[in-house]
Formats: C-alpha cells, structure tokens, sequence
C-alpha cells in the first residue's frame, strides 16, 4: 500500500514539475581525492518522477499479487525484501546523473536479480542464475569503461556533457558503451538469452 501510495504521490510531483518546468539538482560531496570529488547527486525533474512513479505502481502491484501467490510459502518475507530492494535499486539508477551513483544502483539491481533468479534454489535456477550474472557482467564492463573514459574530463556527471557528444568521437564512443550497457541490463537482443531462463 505504501509503494501505491507513493506512486500517486511521484505522477503528481511529476505533473506540478511538468507544468512549472522546474528541476531539482541535490549534490552531496562524499570524499576528495586530489582533484577528483566523490559526489552523490540525484536529479528530480518531471521525467525521473514519472518514470519512478511507473515504478512504484507496478512493483506494488507485484507485492500485492506475490502476498496471496505466495502464501503458503516459508520464506515470503524474504521474497518481499528482495523486491523491497530492487525497487530501491531501480529507483537508484533512475534519479542519479552520476555514473558512481549509477554504478551503485546498477551492481544493486545485478545482486537483487541474480537472488530473486535464484530464490527457489534448486539447480535450473541455479544455471539461470549465472547465465544472467555472465550477461550482465558485460554490461559492466562496459559501464567501468565509460566511468574510466569520463575520468578524464574531471567529472562523472554525464548529463553535463550530453551537448558536446555529438561532436567528439570519444563522447560518440562513450555514448555507444552507455547503450550497450543498456542493452545488457535490458535483456535486448542479442543479450536476452538470460531472461527466458530466469522465467
């Protein structure tokens, strides 16, 4: 209920930020490394509001569903956990501009999938299991690639640096690893085998 609740809450934050076009950019500095500063940033904007809000609703719905589905089961609460903590984790990669920050919600959303594929323990989901950590790994391989190349530009904001990629061939480079990234995390062909076997 409270997930529904706070879905509700984002679709109107998102609508009242839509109409007055307003953008909220919070930036707490964590440590300082010569000249390289560790920030924590979130970015609320109507987009990331709504997207969180979508969120929110499906993941309630799917707890609402998995209390009755799963009634009979032991460990129910450690399935809701779980789902607890991938939406933390979604919501993580969904409000943060920086690539630390996406990193985090990132290797979060990895260890919640790969315990959520592996929940029943026995050795198919086990199988599903590694093939979807083997998948993913080349998603971040490809996002410690762009957080090593944005290195070099002094910052790891990346949506500061969204104008000039379409001219530079290493921002065009770096943009290309973003999406396969993506399309890592996303199960997008050719990346998909993963998936069918988590089912």
């Amino acid at each position: 209920m409270c997930f529904l609740i706070l879905s509700i809450l984002f679709l109107l934050m998102s609508l009242y930020f839509m109409i007055f076009n307003m953008i909220y950019i919070l930036e707490w500095l964590l440590l300082t490394v010569n000249s390289t500063n560790f920030m924590f940033v979130i970015l609320l904007d109507w987009m990331s509001l709504m997207f969180m809000s979508f969120v929110l609703f499906i993941s309630s719905m799917v707890i609402f569903y998995s209390e009755e589905y799963m009634d009979n089961d032991l460990y129910k609460n450690r399935f809701i956990l779980l789902v607890v903590m991938f939406i933390f984790s979604m919501m993580m990669l969904i409000i943060s501009p920086n690539l630390i920050s996406i990193l985090l919600g990132w290797d979060g959303l990895w260890l919640v999938s790969y315990c959520l594929v592996v929940y029943y323990q026995n050795i198919k989901s086990f199988n599903a299991g590694m093939l979807t950590a083997l998948s993913n790994r080349i998603g971040d391989v490809a996002l410690l690639m762009v957080i090593a190349w944005m290195l070099n530009f002094g910052d790891w904001n990346l949506i500061f640096y969204l104008e000039i990629m379409k001219d530079d061939w290493i921002m065009k480079m770096i943009g290309f690893l973003m999406v396969l990234a993506a399309m890592t995390k996303s199960a997008q062909i050719p990346f998909s085998s993963w998936l069918p076997a988590a089912m």
